[in-house]
């Protein structure tokens, strides 16, 4: 049985912290103070001889590297998988659109205020600190979306979002907010007292594990598999397959188009006219006349080959031009349509986008289309949500260290499901709905204005509804906005008074 004291701890440290384990994630961020700044690394420091030498990383050339990286089998056997993944962003056209729109959706502008605990009121000088925090981060990277666009990066090429906020030497002011390589990071199995096994963040580093249990690293994997190690799963493995095989396929069409898509010239040498000019000394020689022969066929490739465009071609009539030959029609190619469409809709399932975003479909209706995109946006907010919850956690930990009991919240701008016309149509529809239940006494004024606005009326009857083919139904009050008890009661005295009026016309009508 634990004591109390236990449970304390184990309520402000680390579940998974050891005895012998400074507990670090219950920790305050100032308490991490004299510690190095940084806790996490990243794989891509010291890999290569420039930075070994000089501390000068190389420079990606992406004009280069699409005609260096021909990925043939012995490429594919050495190349790992993260690198496979980051190099068919650069080279494959279906890996680097959905990348592209990715980012682009999932970053379409964001807002971050700094709130007092559980109100909705800014707090002045947590928003003050907040602000000069990102514009640090504006001024360390060109602008905050940088930093932003590299978690919904490493999401997308990796699986998860991973980052670290870093203070002071002292602990007491946050100086940047680095966004990690998720391939980076490692999982080891540590056992607990309440929890049991439980997974430990954290990173090998000269061949030890070393922990990442501090407030200020946030690792937030995508769709793990339950009772295995944390980690996210890509959005673009699956179309790996499908996007190398739709690279190599359009590298053998090309050098098929290069051999037989255009026309060649056929030049023909009679060769039983030729033998009737070959030499005494070489008649009745099968050497010497075959070497004969090759060597006239030579002089007329080399004479043919060093014609002008507007050259004649003089030669004897054991030489004949026949017409061009060997070009491959529309019919040899006709298959290969849609054997590229069958694949590119497997790299579209595989990438998680839609046919509409990758002008697969061209000929869609506009209901489909918008429900591909409804579809596409429902999968880009619950990834904003899980980008909204880390940098939430990371901003606050940067006012905590400033001693500022204020709560970050960080919101995503709204990405449209719909466009505003459709939402006028629809907007239209609730209110004719809400005025037919009105009219048919189903619902009060307050009910269909909570259906239709979600907000009480500011009148307990309508001003005006419009009834086509009929009359007007309008507010009978004395006074604007006067209240009459019940909602049928002048109703009911205007059918009596036109009941009354009705039977004195019959009687004046039978007295005559």
């Amino acid at each position: 049985m634990a004591t109390l004291g236990q449970r304390v701890g184990w309520f402000f440290n680390s579940p998974s912290a050891g005895p012998g384990d400074r507990p670090r994630g219950g920790m305050s961020p100032r308490a991490l103070a004299g510690a190095r700044a940084r806790l996490t690394r990243d794989e891509g420091f010291g890999g290569g001889i420039y930075e070994s030498l000089w501390g000068v990383a190389v420079r990606p050339d992406r004009e280069v590297d699409w005609r260096a990286l021909n990925l043939d089998d012995r490429t594919l056997d050495r190349i790992g998988t993260a690198d496979l993944v980051q190099t068919m962003a650069d080279l494959s056209p279906e890996v680097s659109g959905a990348l592209w729109h990715f980012i682009r959706f999932c970053n379409p502008g964001w807002e971050a205020r700094a709130l007092r605990p559980g109100t909705e009121i800014v707090d002045k000088i947590g928003q003050m600190r907040l602000d000069e925090f990102l514009k640090v981060l504006g001024e360390r990277y060109g602008a905050v979306d940088v930093v932003w666009n590299m978690f919904f990066s490493a999401a997308f090429l990796r699986g998860a979002f991973f980052g670290e906020l870093v203070g002071d030497e002292r602990g007491r002011l946050p100086v940047d907010l680095v966004a990690v390589d998720p391939h980076a990071a490692e999982f080891r199995v540590r056992e607990d007292e309440v929890l049991g096994r439980v997974w430990q963040l954290g990173q090998t580093h000269n061949g030890k594990f070393k922990a990442l249990d501090a407030p200020t690293v946030r690792y937030v994997p995508v769709d793990p598999v339950p009772g295995k190690p944390p980690y996210g799963r890509s959005l673009v493995t699956p179309a790996i397959f499908s996007s190398l095989f739709l690279l190599s396929l359009l590298h053998d069409l090309r050098r098929v188009v290069a051999q037989q898509g255009y026309p060649r010239l056929d030049l023909e040498v009679k060769l039983a006219e030729l033998m009737q000019a070959i030499p005494d000394d070489s008649a009745g020689d099968p050497t010497k006349e075959r070497e004969w022969v090759e060597e006239v066929v030579a002089e007329v490739a080399k004479m043919y080959g060093q014609l002008e465009p507007d050259d004649a071609y003089v030669h004897t009539d054991v030489v004949k031009v026949n017409r061009p030959v060997g070009a491959v029609d529309a019919s040899s190619l006709g298959a290969v349509d849609s054997l590229i469409r069958a694949i590119e809709r497997m790299a579209i399932r595989g990438l998680k986008t839609m046919p509409l975003l990758m002008g697969s479909n061209e000929a869609v209706s506009e209901t489909h289309a918008n429900r591909q995109w409804e579809i596409h946006v429902a999968g880009i907010k619950a990834l904003q949500h899980l980008a909204e919850q880390l940098i939430e956690h990371l901003l606050t930990t940067a006012l905590q260290m400033q001693g500022l009991r204020a709560v970050v919240e960080f919101r995503f701008a709204e990405l449209r499901a719909s466009e505003q016309l459709r939402d006028a149509q629809t907007e239209a529809m609730r209110i004719e709905n809400a005025k037919g239940k009105y009219l048919a006494g189903w619902i009060s004024q307050e009910e269909a204005a909570q259906e239709v606005t979600g907000h009480a009326a500011d009148r307990s009857e309508p001003r005006v509804i419009d009834i086509v083919g009929g009359n007007d139904i309008v507010n009978l009050g004395l006074n604007d906005g006067e209240d009459r008890g019940r909602p049928e009661d002048w109703q009911r005295k205007l059918l009596v008074e036109m009941q009354e009026a009705r039977e004195q016309l019959e009687s004046v009508i039978e007295n005559e």
